[in-house]
């Protein structure tokens, strides 16, 4: 019994010396996260710092944005949505092009549906050529179409195939898929990485 204890206690020390080791190497070495890394996170709302590089619209009130990161070598491309973002409008947000912004974000992975077709038919008007490679699909029925969208905001579609699995997409309803709700779809669509910008100001370096 006594023997027993001893070895736990070794064992204790052991772990707790290893661990001590471990903590000191990284404080020593500053080892933590890649920048890049920080992107990719999902979920909660990160800050950055950064420089504004182009603001393109993408049919109001979305806008796509490049953000340079100079002293970490790389940019990204970011969405924002001014009905979201009170305190910008266009002309503030084209003023602030070249300049250093401040901004909070959350990234997240999207389905991004590319097309939908019928019976081999694109109910999009797409051409198979127009697709990228790779793309993953969901064959179901189609719902959520029952209007064509209206307004600037993208609708709520689902395809849903109840012996495999249901996905839903945003994205703007058209009078062709409004035809096609509750008939048997082919969805096809590409899992993105979606950075959303939700704060933002201007900021000196």
């Amino acid at each position: 019994m006594k023997l027993q204890v001893l070895l736990l206690s070794i064992g204790f020390v052991l772990l707790n010396s290893c661990n001590g080791q471990e903590k000191k190497i990284k404080e020593q070495t500053g080892e933590q996260a890649p920048a890049e890394k920080q992107v990719i996170n999902e979920g909660d709302a990160l800050r950055e710092f950064g420089l504004l590089k182009s603001a393109d619209d993408s049919g109001y009130p979305f806008f796509t944005v490049e953000i340079e990161f100079p002293e970490r070598k790389f940019s990204e491309v970011f969405t924002l949505n001014l009905e979201e973002i009170t305190d910008v409008d266009p002309s503030i947000l084209a003023g602030w092009v070249g300049q250093y912004v401040s901004f909070e974000y959350t990234s997240e992975v999207i389905n991004a549906l590319l097309d939908v077709r019928q019976n081999g038919k694109s109910l999009l008007g797409v051409k198979p050529s127009e697709l990228p490679k790779g793309l993953q699909k969901i064959s179901g029925t189609l719902s959520g179409a029952t209007n064509v969208t209206a307004g600037d905001l993208p609708s709520l579609l689902r395809i849903h195939d109840p012996e495999d699995q249901s996905l839903e997409f945003e994205f703007f309803i058209t009078p062709e898929l409004v035809k096609a709700e509750g008939t048997l779809v082919v969805g096809f669509y590409d899992q993105r990485t979606e950075n959303k910008i939700i704060s933002m100001k201007s900021a000196k370096k």
